[in-house]
């Protein structure tokens, strides 16, 4: 088993979830970042820590997980946040989002330095959420880095179109599309350049294409879901890790094997809090002083 290396690129926020008096850190990539650390991967994460307290529990989170750091920047301003409500099937709404932290006013450039950087990872993971535009990922697919890319839940044909031919890996949330929409979308992207593109569905099955052919993996079932949060950028994680570690395999064993690694320990992270396994409390008149603004 080789090692490999995995780069989040995005914004680092912490969950608050007021009524229970906790809160997790997270943000998508953080999250894939920290699940791809905890598979064995060399793991790093580039994104913007604000400077207070909320900045210094997300970097310290990633600090004491051996996650790579060494092309973040600190500035003055809020951190990202996000409030969040734990309904009791496990599932989570969130109520309200901080749409101007450090990550949106200070955005990473995209230096000869930072791609430099990013090129030394096998796959970097980006998404709709990372406030990474489409020009900066043109930028990195120019620089011959292998894109993942998160479209979530909300995207169009034509976002697939723009997208895809920038990728390696496409990503989408697919619980509300039928199943030959997820094939006709997955299609899509593979046609428009994308090399894999997998579509999930919450607890049914996952579908993926790689332009020869369609998979499915049937989910695992779990007892009881303590907590959703996090689930998709688990299984993207998990997914990278083991379809990386592998390149002797043909591809239909590697991404079916893939397949079958990421359902199972997306299983394994519904079943415990936050998105990553940590959390903190919090009182609800410390979230300001925390997160460096008001709510």
């Amino acid at each position: 088993m080789k090692k490999v290396r995995i780069l989040g690129i995005g914004v680092a926020t912490l969950d608050i979830y007021v009524n229970q008096g906790r809160m997790y850190p997270g943000g998508n990539e953080y999250n894939v970042a920290c699940n791809a650390a905890s598979l064995g991967a060399e793991a790093g994460f580039l994104g913007v820590f604000a400077k207070n307290p909320a900045g210094e529990l997300l970097e310290q989170t990633l600090k004491e997980r051996d996650i790579c750091l060494t092309m973040c920047r600190h500035e003055e301003g809020s951190s990202g946040y996000s409030l969040v409500e734990l309904k009791e099937d496990g599932d989570r709404v969130f109520l309200e989002w901080n749409q101007d932290g450090v990550t949106e006013r200070y955005p990473i450039e995209f230096t000869k330095e930072e791609l430099d950087y990013i090129q030394s990872y096998q796959a970097v993971s980006v998404g709709r959420c990372a406030s990474v535009a489409v020009e900066k990922i043109r930028k990195m697919k120019e620089y011959g880095i292998n894109v993942c890319y998160d479209f979530h839940e909300i995207y169009t044909e034509e976002d697939i179109r723009e997208i895809a031919p920038l990728l390696r890996y496409a990503f989408f949330s697919c619980s509300h599309l039928t199943e030959e929409e997820i094939r006709h979308n997955l299609k899509v992207a593979v046609e428009q350049g994308a090399g894999i593109a997998i579509g999930t569905r919450g607890p049914l099955s996952v579908f993926a294409y790689d332009g020869k052919r369609y998979y499915e993996q049937e989910a695992c079932k779990v007892e009881e879901v303590k907590d959703a949060l996090g689930a998709g950028d688990s299984f993207i994680g998990a997914f990278l890790v083991n379809y990386l570690q592998y390149d002797e395999w043909t591809e239909e064993e590697r991404i079916s094997y893939a397949l079958k690694q990421a359902v199972e320990h997306a299983a394994s992270v519904i079943q415990v809090e936050g998105s990553i396994g940590v959390g903190y409390d919090v009182e609800a008149d410390q979230v300001k002083e925390m997160v460096g603004m008001g709510i």
